[in-house]
C-alpha cells in the first residue's frame, strides 16, 4: 500500500507540472515551441526615373522604359523554410498581361486584373542562403502612357502564409510553360526593401504634402472622415490611428452597397499598414473609439517623391482625436463583420479589438483544454485507487 500511495504522489506531481507550465513543458513540443522562424530579407530596388514623358509601347503591347523587376530574398531568420517559399509581387499603375505570351511559368498564378503574381518555388531554403528569380518578371502595360508606380514584394513560408492572404490557387490563372527558377545570390547584398518605384522626370522630384485630420465622436462609437483632399502628390496616404482608436472596415453589406465613386481605406496586404487613396473621388476612413487615452495622436503622411521633396517638412501631419462623450450601451457600435476567407476586400485583414479578444482566447482553448482534462483524469484515477484502497483494508480487516 505504501507502494501505491507513493505512485499516486508522483502521478499528482507530473498532472501538476503539466498543468503549470503548459503541455508543452517536456519532451519534442517544448523544443518545437522554442524553434525559431524563418524572416526574409528583401533586395533594396534603386527608383527608377523613366525617359519619356509619353511612353510608347512595344511589339508585344509592353509599355517601353518601365523596369523589369527581379525579385530577390534571403532568409536571415533562425531556422530554414523546409518546404519552400512563396513570392508575392504587386504591381501599382501598372498590370501584368493575362496572355500566354506573359504567363510563361507553371509555377506562378496570375492576378485576374493582372495586379498580382504569386510564385511557389518548393525547394528548401536554409538559414544564410540567398535567391533571385532567374529571369526578371513579366514585361507590364498601362491604360496610361503617363505612368507613375511601383512592385512592391513580399516573400514567406510555403503552407504558411501571412493572415487573410487570398486563395491565388482559386482565384488566378496558372500560367505555363518552365518553372520560374532561382539563382543564389549572397545574402549580404540584400539590405531590405521589396519596392521598385518608377516615375517620370516631371514626378520624380516635387513637393508632396498632407493636411491633418480630426476623428470627433463619442467612446464606442464608429467616425467617418472624408479623405478625398488630405493628400497632395504620390497615390496614398499612410494613417496612423490614434491609441484608444481601431480601423473598422465596412461589412460586406455595407461594400456591396457602396457607390462605385467611392472608396474606402483598407490595410495593406503587404505591410499591414492602413493607406487611403489619394485619387481625386469620394474616400472615406472609418473608425472606431475604443476608449479615451489621455493625448493620443496619431499620424497622417505621405511619401517622398522617388528624387527627394522640395519641402519634407509637410510630408505628415497630426491624426487629432477629439472625444465628446460616452455612447449609451444602447447606442455603441459592434465590430463589423471579417471578410469571408479568401475575400480581398477593403480593411480583409483589419480585427476589432472584440475580435482580437475573440482570437487570443482561441489560442489559449487547446492549452486550457488539455490542463482540464488531464485534472479530471487525474482526480477519476485517484478516486478510483483510493476506493480500491479502502476495499483493500477491509478486506484485510477482522471478520
Amino acid at each position: 500500500m505504501a507502494r501505491t500511495g507513493r505512485w499516486i504522489t508522483a502521478f499528482l506531481a507530473a498532472v501538476a507540472a503539466l498543468v503549470l507550465l503548459g503541455p508543452g513543458a517536456g519532451g519534442s513540443s517544448g523544443a518545437q515551441q522554442d524553434a525559431g522562424k524563418p524572416v526574409f530579407t528583401l533586395r533594396s530596388h534603386t527608383p527608377y526615373v523613366l525617359p519619356e514623358e509619353n511612353l510608347p509601347y512595344g511589339s508585344t503591347g509592353a509599355l517601353e522604359g518601365v523596369p523589369r523587376l527581379t525579385p530577390a530574398f534571403g532568409n536571415t531568420g533562425t531556422a530554414a523554410a523546409p518546404r519552400g517559399v512563396v513570392l508575392r509581387v504587386d504591381l501599382e499603375d501598372v498590370q501584368f498581361p493575362r496572355n500566354p505570351g506573359a504567363m510563361v511559368h507553371d509555377n506562378c498564378y496570375y492576378g485576374v486584373g493582372g495586379g498580382t503574381v504569386f510564385c511557389e518555388f518548393p525547394d528548401a531554403v536554409p538559414v544564410g542562403t540567398a535567391y533571385e528569380t532567374a529571369e526578371p518578371l513579366p514585361w507590364v502595360t498601362s491604360s496610361s502612357d503617363v505612368v507613375e508606380g511601383a512592385y512592391r514584394y513580399s516573400v514567406w513560408p510555403l503552407g504558411d502564409p501571412p493572415p487573410g492572404t487570398e486563395d491565388y490557387k482559386k482565384l488566378d490563372a496558372r500560367g505555363s510553360g518552365p518553372a520560374l527558377g532561382l539563382v543564389p545570390v549572397a545574402v549580404d547584398s540584400l539590405k531590405g526593401g521589396g519596392e521598385l518605384r518608377f516615375a517620370p522626370p516631371s514626378r520624380a522630384r516635387a513637393d508632396w504634402s498632407v493636411k491633418g485630420i480630426t476623428l470627433r465622436g463619442r467612446v464606442g462609437e464608429y467616425v467617418t472622415v472624408g479623405m478625398e483632399e488630405v493628400g497632395h502628390g504620390g497615390d496614398r496616404v499612410r494613417v496612423d490611428l490614434p491609441p484608444g482608436t481601431s480601423f473598422a472596415p465596412l461589412s460586406r453589406a455595407e461594400r456591396e452597397g457602396t457607390p462605385s465613386e467611392q472608396y474606402t481605406c483598407g490595410r495593406d496586404d503587404l505591410d499591414g499598414q492602413l493607406y487611403c487613396s489619394n485619387q481625386p473621388n469620394y474616400i472615406s476612413l472609418r473608425v472606431r473609439i475604443d476608449r479615451q487615452v489621455e493625448g493620443a495622436v496619431g499620424k497622417v503622411s505621405v511619401r517622398e517623391p522617388i528624387r527627394g521633396d522640395t519641402d519634407p517638412t509637410n510630408n505628415s501631419a497630426p491624426t487629432e482625436l477629439e472625444i465628446t462623450g460616452t455612447a449609451p450601451p444602447g447606442e455603441t457600435d459592434p465590430p463589423v463583420e471579417t471578410a469571408a476567407p479568401g475575400e480581398a476586400g477593403p480593411g480583409a485583414s483589419a480585427q476589432s479589438p472584440m475580435s482580437q479578444s475573440a482570437l487570443s482566447d482561441d489560442r489559449r482553448t487547446p492549452g486550457s483544454a488539455l490542463a482540464v482534462a488531464a485534472s479530471a483524469a487525474a482526480l477519476a484515477l485517484v478516486t478510483a485507487l483510493l476506493t480500491r484502497r479502502k476495499r483493500a483494508r477491509r478486506a484485510d480487516g477482522p471478520a
